[in-house]
């Protein structure tokens, strides 16, 4: 099992693209900057963890305290488990998009 990276410029792109189909799709505002952080943490953890195909439910879980962390506000009216499981939706159609696409457990 094999964890994809992306190159910088991509992963920057990926976060632009993602954040602004979240936030369409969400009708609210999500900005690149969280998406990036939350992709550069799902890394680290699926790395960590061994766990390339790591379903989102579970990354969720893993991702929220580090986001605490960090201070970032998670709670209602803010950043929810459901807008992170958006984003890593999104996610995994911009890897697919880039020709990388990565299989996931549900």
């Amino acid at each position: 099992m094999t964890i994809i990276s992306m190159d910088k410029k991509l992963s920057e792109e990926g976060a632009d693209w993602i954040a602004e189909m979240v936030s369409e799709d969400l009708g609210g505002f999500v900005p690149a900057e969280l998406v990036d952080l939350i992709m550069e943490f799902e890394t680290q953890i699926r790395t960590s963890e061994n766990d390339p195909e790591m379903g989102h439910k579970m990354m969720t879980e893993k991702l929220v305290p580090l986001l605490e962390a960090e201070g970032v506000p998670l709670k209602e009216g803010a950043l929810t488990p459901a807008v992170i499981e958006e984003i890593l939706f999104w996610e995994d159609e911009f890897h697919a998009m880039a020709g990388q696409a990565r299989k996931i457990r549900s």
